[in-house]
């Protein structure tokens, strides 16, 4: 069962407000109970890799283990937590973040975009951080914020919508609109969610993120000799990104 308390292999990913149950039975078994309400529980989808059922209201899950894709309970869980989360009307990012104490920044994209090496790299310029592969965010009025904590929340001040180039010399910034950016977040969200109001939940939080956070398409070049000129211009956009958020009159 997954208790919010430290698990090997599994980083919390700043779900501290969510509550859930998480059962692992094994192949044929069918006679598991979990305590964590009783709502129905509906198969996984196809998408996600997994066996087993999933809660509608997003209380509990039951994966059979075994799995080829996720052969390990820690990975299952990882899958698992930001469905639970948006049956329970809570938004995760497929993303990576570091914080400033600005805000968050993350770096949106695919597996294999580069994103948690661009965080971790970050780090070498006093930036924290935050998120590997999974980003819970949170909407307060018309702020998003990002839960990192029990007492440690901070607003997300800007998406990147990550890529990579063979043939660029340096990274490229492109400022997106609200309809690009809410194409890209569906195109990287956990959209595979069979319940319709659970998935007008998260298209509604989409819009929301898309509308009130500055976006970016990130384009750094594809090869490893440029990888620390890539991130220290990365760096230059998010302190000038986070000075422009400090420095802005709070709006009355």
């Amino acid at each position: 069962m997954f208790s919010n308390q430290p698990v090997p292999g599994l980083a919390q990913c700043g779900y501290y407000d969510l509550d859930v149950e998480i059962l692992f039975y094994r192949q044929g078994r069918t006679n598991f109970a979990p305590s964590a309400g009783k709502a129905i529980g509906v198969p996984f989808h196809p998408a996600t890799g997994l066996r087993g059922s999933i809660a509608e209201d997003g209380r509990w899950a039951a994966i059979e283990e075994g799995s080829e894709q996720w052969p390990d309970r820690a990975a299952c869980m990882r899958r698992v937590l930001p469905f639970l989360a948006a049956l329970q009307g809570k938004v995760t990012l497929h993303a990576s973040a570091v914080a400033t104490p600005a805000g968050v920044y993350a770096f949106v994209g695919a597996s294999g975009a580069g994103k948690s090496t661009l965080s971790s790299c970050l780090e070498r310029f006093d930036l924290r951080a935050v998120a590997d592969d999974l980003l819970p965010c949170r909407m307060q009025s018309d702020i998003v914020t990002v839960p990192l904590g029990q007492d440690d929340m901070l607003p997300l001040r800007g998406l990147y919508f990550l890529s990579r180039q063979d043939s660029l010399e340096s990274a490229c910034r492109t400022p997106l609109n609200g309809a690009d950016c809410l194409k890209r977040l569906l195109v990287h969200g956990f959209g595979e969610i069979s319940i319709k109001t659970a998935w007008a939940t998260q298209f509604a939080a989409y819009t929301s993120i898309a509308r009130a956070v500055p976006s970016y398409d990130l384009v750094v070049p594809d090869a490893l000799p440029r990888l620390n000129a890539s991130v220290a211009a990365v760096r230059e956009m998010i302190a000038e990104q986070a000075f422009q958020a400090v420095s802005q009159p709070a709006e009355t």
